[in-house]
């Protein structure tokens, strides 16, 4: 029965090409729903709301008496075996991004890299990156596409293990290797040796890993391996001067003894990261670019490091939005970026607590604070940063709800506003009151 259920939905998959959706909230007329179930809910208990909202489909855990609910004990289960029938049956590369840092940028430049080339490209949606992320993103996929590229993420031991052998990617890229989730790992050697196990994926053609510290900790299996080339962007690549001409910069680098040239939409520390790690990497699996152009800014997704232009009560202000998610390494190198950008006076730097570092917390948060301590104008938001702050400091709050009223006596005099931290600082929220 199960065999026969799995073969109808690949039917409808590749001859109507639906969503499949598992927030009825997402759901559009046409769409399959599927219930998941976890320890706090159970998706199936809203079937209903999926067939108001004119559903193609509904597969859940329950028996209902109606034609388009099909029943299956276990959803998630039902839902591993249909990916792996698309899989199988999917004929274009399968690209994976991983990494501490920067993977939903990567991931969304190397799209748009291919639909700039004319490629038919499919890209998992926005950071779903977890296995049930995966798996639906899986699903999803444009069969007639040319390219899949899938975003993973980790915070758990073993957890890039179960990603791997669900996915098998042909082509990987490791973006870094950085103390993000540190504290779920116990420490760097077991982080890093977690993220690389995408790198035992079967299909397995060419990987680029970028590590900018103790390779030392790098198994032979992996510095052996010719398919895969590891790189410093720290130490392998050097800039010459950058030219720029209606609004595109053209960087001019060395890698490997060879010079490059390529195509830019910005050229500051982390555009240009991405730009020439995306190249390094493109070039593993598309030979011959038309453009030349390895950094679009619209890559750079809300919270990922989007500029917002922000006019507001006759003030014109910048607002640099890294709310989505922090670590030590991200919030670091976007401050220097930052920094690069911006003088003493006419900036505001907004800054949430990082979160999941276990006992390297108060190590972490006292760097940045050092780092910041001569400049003007620093807010710090969270537990970490106000259990560090000392009797004078003024700027350090426990919520951003306690900030905002203080907020106005900067904003008079200020041209760009850095904002970051980590989700459950809610920093998001904050730039909306900022706009």
């Amino acid at each position: 029965m199960q065999d026969y259920l799995i073969n109808k939905i690949f039917r409808i998959i590749k001859t109507k090409n639906p969503k499949i959706v598992f927030d009825t909230r997402k759901i559009k007329e046409g769409d399959i729903f599927i219930g998941i179930k976890n320890k706090n809910n159970n998706g199936s208990n809203y079937y209903q709301e999926a067939l108001k909202k004119k559903c193609l489909l509904a597969i859940i855990d329950k028996k209902i008496q109606n034609k388009k609910v099909i029943f299956v004990p276990n959803v998630m289960k039902f839902l591993k075996i249909l990916s792996a029938k698309i899989l199988n049956n999917y004929k274009g590369n399968i690209i994976a991004v991983t990494g501490s840092v920067g993977k939903t940028s990567f991931k969304e430049n190397i799209y748009n890299f291919l639909a700039k080339e004319k490629q038919n490209a499919y890209k998992s949606y926005r950071n779903f990156n977890n296995e049930l992320g995966l798996i639906t993103n899986i699903c999803n996929i444009n069969l007639k596409s040319t390219h899949s590229i899938f975003e993973l993420g980790i915070n758990q031991i073993n957890e890039m293990k179960k990603l791997t052998n669900i996915l098998n990617p042909h082509y990987v890229l490791i973006t870094n290797v950085e103390n993000s989730h540190i504290g779920n790992f116990g420490n760097y050697k077991n982080l890093l040796l977690n993220k690389l196990y995408l790198l035992e994926s079967t299909n397995l053609k060419k990987a680029l890993v970028n590590l900018n510290k103790k390779y030392q900790l790098v198994p032979n299996k992996y510095k052996l391996n010719k398919n895969i080339t590891f790189m410093n962007f720290t130490k392998d690549i050097n800039f010459n001067k950058t030219k720029s001409k209606n609004k595109i910069f053209y960087l001019n680098f060395i890698y490997n003894f060879e010079e490059n040239y390529i195509k830019s939409d910005s050229n500051d520390l982390i555009s240009n990261n991405i730009a020439v790690i995306s190249f390094i990497f493109i070039s593993m699996f598309f030979y011959k670019s038309n453009y030349n152009k390895y950094f679009f800014k619209k890559s750079l997704l809300k919270g990922h490091g989007k500029v917002i232009k922000v006019n507001k009560n006759k003030r014109n202000y910048l607002i640099y939005d890294h709310s989505y998610n922090a670590s030590p390494y991200s919030m670091d190198k976007n401050l220097d970026n930052f920094l690069s950008i911006s003088n003493n006076t006419n900036r505001l730097i907004i800054l949430g607590s990082m979160k999941e570092l276990g006992n390297q917390k108060t190590k972490f948060h006292k760097y940045i604070i050092k780092k910041l301590l001569n400049l003007k104008n620093c807010i710090f938001i969270g537990e970490e940063f106000y259990d560090l702050r000392k009797k004078s400091n003024n700027n350090f709050y426990l919520n951003y709800i306690d900030s905002i009223n203080d907020l106005n006596k900067y904003l008079k005099k200020i041209n760009y506003v850095f904002v970051m931290g980590s989700r459950l600082n809610n920093l998001d929220k904050l730039i909306k009151k900022l706009c």
